[in-house]
């Protein structure tokens, strides 16, 4: 197990500025996900960690230790690539045992530890198949059994289910975690996927354009968003994102409509501002008169939740309901609990906080699918 220290790491490619600024610190035996878009730079960044690229500016170390400049195979980190990256002409045995041959590890002692290796992975039957005969999940075992053969200081995945099928990432997500638990290895995890990043990690690292833009638990990450880019990125169905503005006296207004009332931003007081609202915080009501009236456009049961697709006055909301959802062509308003409300600096992208002591409750009265199919 290694700590990793990631401190004003940057990379160019030419004209182009891959990863800008980071600075990250990894405890021994984490667990932690780097999440993001294509393009963010986070497989960038975890191949400058294994030293397979050069760090344009900044210093990668490992307990304390600077690794610029060290070649990838005296790092003890070990990587597990995308497309598995395993040789065609060599069994499973081979495959898996091919970096203890390299290290002159005599022949005895390297079949002991690849069968160690392929129990722990569950593959004690395939080692005298070659690849071309394993399935997705098998070949991606035998990847993982490279990397851990080696007992590496670190485990450096590269969005390594990305080629599964859903049931077989489930599966492996959760054969990883298992590892983790009884090795204890420093694991940094590079995905696209929020399902695999919300459900792995011990801290999410969230990516944009090169640049770190929230790290932390994985629910603190969901329920309190930094910025505007991860409140809609983290979340399916994605956060209702409104055009809203800060009133003198430090109220929400979205056009004529004041939604929760209950809240000040006075430190936001005349600025414009994007409000934020989770699908599943939405409360459709009777409309009342005093906010604007939405029409369901699109309703679709998933079976465990329903979502609910509306338009109304220039803003478009999605619903997530698990029973009493409006049906389609229903109209109804909408109330908004002042504890749902994320607030968004609309020039920044940054997170604004509600004045602490204006924080209330607030109740809305009750849908009924039966009582208002429309208005």
């Amino acid at each position: 197990m290694a700590a990793i220290e990631l401190a004003g790491i940057e990379k160019r490619f030419g004209e182009s500025h891959a990863v800008r600024g980071v600075d990250l610190a990894i405890a021994s035996g984490e667990f932690v996900v780097i999440l993001g878009p294509s393009g963010c730079g986070k497989s960038t960044l975890l191949r400058m960690i294994a030293g397979l690229e050069a760090v344009s500016a900044g210093t990668v170390s490992l307990d304390g230790v600077p690794m610029n400049g060290v070649e990838p195979g005296r790092r003890g980190c070990a990587m597990v690539f995308q497309n598995y990256a395993l040789y065609p002409h060599m069994t499973v045995a081979e495959n898996i045992g091919y970096g203890l041959r390299v290290a002159g590890v005599p022949k005895r002692e390297r079949e002991a530890r690849v069968r160690s290796t392929a129990a722990m992975l569950d593959i004690e039957t395939l080692l005298d198949r070659r690849p071309a005969a394993l399935s997705g999940g098998q070949r991606q075992r035998v990847a993982m059994g490279r990397a851990m053969i080696r007992n590496p200081r670190v485990f450096l995945f590269d969005e390594p289910l990305s080629n599964l099928d859903a049931i077989l990432r489930q599966q492996m997500r959760g054969e990883i975690k298992r590892l983790h638990r009884e090795l204890r290895t420093t694991s940094v995890f590079v995905t696209h996927d929020q399902v695999e990043a919300m459900g792995m990690a011990d801290r999410l690292v969230v990516m944009n354009a090169g640049r770190v833009e929230q790290v932390g638990p994985p629910a603190d990450v969901f329920r309190r968003p930094a910025s505007r880019f991860v409140a809609g990125f983290i979340g399916a169905p994605r956060m209702n994102l409104i055009d809203a503005a800060v009133t003198a006296e430090g109220t929400l207004a979205v056009g004529g409509w004041r939604p929760c009332d209950g809240l000040r931003f006075r430190a936001a007081a005349g600025r414009a501002v994007h409000l934020g609202v989770r699908p599943d915080a939405l409360a459709p009501m009777p409309p009342a008169g005093g906010g604007p009236v939405f029409t369901a456009d699109l309703v679709e049961d998933l079976g465990t939740e329903i979502h609910v697709h509306a338009r109304g006055e220039g803003i478009d909301l999605i619903l997530q309901r698990h029973a009493d959802a409006p049906p389609i062509d229903t109209s109804f308003a909408v109330a908004i609990p002042p504890r749902a409300v994320h607030l968004f600096d609309a020039e920044t992208g940054l997170r604004i906080e509600p004045d602490a002591a204006e924080t209330l409750r607030q109740g809305a009265p009750a849908w009924d699918a039966r009582r208002h199919s429309s208005i």
